[in-house]
């Protein structure tokens, strides 16, 4: 593990300890202090440096939990050490640097995994098959909103250097789901995002048109009262959910399908979504068939990167659908 992080500490490393087939060697820190209290917590080993860990030949897979900035130099010099490679979303702040991970991954035939670990919660896999069987007829609109308080000033999601923001953190999320739940790409996205006087963008929106007339708003950021949410208004129906992005493992959700103004309660049972995408990193790794999941990241970047253009621009960014695989 590369960096000491708060989601490591918490969810990520009991995640992984608990999975069969996966063993937590260590972990390394921006000093060494820092890593050998983490370690000692967990009962692993600490590195003195990211790159002593890298060169590990005993290491077969690195987690990088780093802020967004430090994402790219640390998972290509893992994957070109030969280990496959779970990061923290975003993948990159940037397009270019999505790509150069996910193509050297492919290149070397190592998986590259961004950590959204939401998709393998049985309730988002339940309201992603009740879509695509059709139970709301045809999807006229999904709204996915994802925001919380300010962090203080000299949080590390503050820094413009280490390419942090509202986008690269709760956006990615809404625009990752939208996907997830839909099974397609936009073909068009127009977007907004503002620092609010920050280094970095503090609030945003996006608004994505899908083929089929279906559209997505998606709203997202630091500047919030607490929401999480999707909304999913169909033909035949819509469906309600809260806590649809972070989902504490003891929640038992309770979706809320709604056909012409009757509410039906559809209970699901909780799961621990963190030791979910732990069990799928650890698959992907033992199935070479790994295309699929690198072509959904790389799609993923090309929406994320459209977002930025359109906030820039101010104009609607047309995609072509060949940009995704």
């Amino acid at each position: 593990m590369l960096g000491a992080a708060k989601i490591a500490d918490r969810s990520s490393v009991p995640a992984l300890s608990s999975t069969a087939g996966i063993e937590v060697a260590g972990v390394a820190a921006r000093d060494f202090e820092r890593a050998e209290s983490f370690a000692a917590r967990h009962g692993i080993d600490a590195y003195p440096t990211y790159a002593s860990l890298v060169a590990d030949a005993s290491i077969d897979a690195v987690y990088i939990p780093l802020p967004v900035g430090l994402h790219a130099r640390w998972a290509v010099a893992a994957l070109e050490a030969g280990k496959h490679v779970l990061v923290e979303k975003s993948l990159a702040g940037n397009l270019q640097d999505c790509l150069r991970m996910i193509d050297t991954a492919r290149d070397l035939g190592l998986v590259v995994l961004e950590n959204f670990m939401c998709e393998r919660h049985p309730q988002n896999e339940w309201l992603r098959d009740a879509l695509r069987a059709g139970d709301l007829g045809a999807v006229r609109h999904v709204s996915l909103s994802f925001g919380f308080p300010p962090f203080p000033p000299d949080d590390l999601r503050n820094s413009l250097l280490l390419e942090g923001g509202a986008l690269n953190d709760a956006g990615a999320y809404c625009l990752d789901m939208a996907a997830f739940y839909l099974g397609m790409w936009p073909l068009a996205v127009t977007a907004q995002l503002d620092n609010l006087g920050g280094e970095v963008d503090q609030v945003g929106a996006a608004f994505l048109e899908y083929p089929g007339g279906t559209s997505v708003m998606a709203s997202f950021g630091f500047g919030h009262d607490y929401r999480n949410e999707v909304r999913v208004w169909g033909q035949h129906g819509q469906i309600d959910i809260d806590r649809c992005f972070s989902i504490p493992r003891d929640r038992e959700p309770v979706v809320h399908l709604t056909r012409n103004t009757e509410v039906t309660r559809i209970s699901l049972p909780a799961a621990d979504q963190f030791a979910l995408q732990m069990r799928y990193f650890r698959d992907l790794i033992l199935d070479p068939h790994t295309a699929n999941e690198a072509n959904r990241r790389r799609s993923h970047a090309v929406v994320m990167d459209a977002v930025r253009r359109s906030s820039k621009s101010g104009e609607r960014i047309e995609l072509d659908p060949a940009e995704f695989s």
